[in-house]
């Protein structure tokens, strides 16, 4: 009887925690901001952003966004190469440090490549520009926003929400333009979403603008946790014993 009661208390635990898990799911998150360069527009010359979020739905929260950044204009235009993404330059932004919310409908979540939200400036060099203006980018960091609808997801976003979208790079790589030195470069890679005087949306940022900027995220397959796998073999293995000893 006792080694029932045992067999069962495992076996709750196991669903427990099994229950417990399957609360939050991970996420994939791709976008791309369309670098218009000129009136140009070439593949490998896009910022991408590709990286992957836990989402608990009970506590409409978002924990361990993490990802990669391309860096315009550093692949070849319209060359994918053996890996697709055209040869382009990458960065790991790992440093998940701003969450805001939309209202009801959704969360804002920026991640950093380094562990500070100081982006634009820090004083790591100067440089006199035009009209004497003296221009300063520091701790080469790097940023990326992506949009989480709190309902759902994966749902389609509306204009409104495509306009929180942004990313920033003041590593050496996206600094402008590039025919400087790094110590010479003044301006940072950036995109957003502008509108015109007539209310129109289009390109925002640096090199004429990113547009159309778009995003998509879409649920990862389901990995169960070692500590599942453990319980489930204590719980078989319990079960064992009791059906010999029967």
């Amino acid at each position: 009887m006792e080694q029932a009661r045992f067999t069962l208390t495992a076996l709750t635990l196991l669903a427990a925690t099994q229950a417990a898990q399957a609360g939050i799911t991970t996420y994939h998150v791709e976008q791309t901001y369309n670098q218009v360069v000129y009136d140009l527009s070439f593949p490998g010359w896009d910022t991408l952003f590709k990286g992957s979020f836990d989402f608990d739905p009970d506590t409409g929260t978002v924990s361990n966004l993490r990802g990669s950044l391309s860096q315009a204009m550093t692949g070849e235009s319209n060359d994918p190469g053996p890996n697709g993404d055209y040869g382009m330059d990458w960065l790991d932004l790992t440093h998940q440090l701003s969450v805001v919310a939309d209202g009801a409908d959704g969360l804002v979540v920026t991640v950093f490549k380094e562990n500070s939200t100081d982006v634009f400036a820090g004083g790591g060099f100067a440089s006199t520009g035009k009209m004497g203006k003296v221009y300063t980018y520091g701790n080469f960091n790097a940023f990326a926003s992506i949009y989480v609808p709190l309902a759902d997801p994966t749902t389609a976003l509306t204009q409104a929400q495509i306009d929180k979208l942004a990313y920033g790079d003041c590593t050496p790589g996206g600094l402008m333009p590039l025919s400087l030195p790094v110590e010479q470069r003044t301006v940072c890679m950036a995109g957003w979403v502008a509108y015109d005087a007539n209310g129109n949306p289009g390109p925002g940022g640096t090199m004429k603008g990113t547009w159309p900027i778009t995003q998509s995220i879409t649920a990862a397959a389901p990995v169960p946790e070692p500590e599942t796998y453990v319980l489930m073999l204590v719980g078989l293995g319990l079960v064992g014993v009791l059906t010999r000893r029967r």
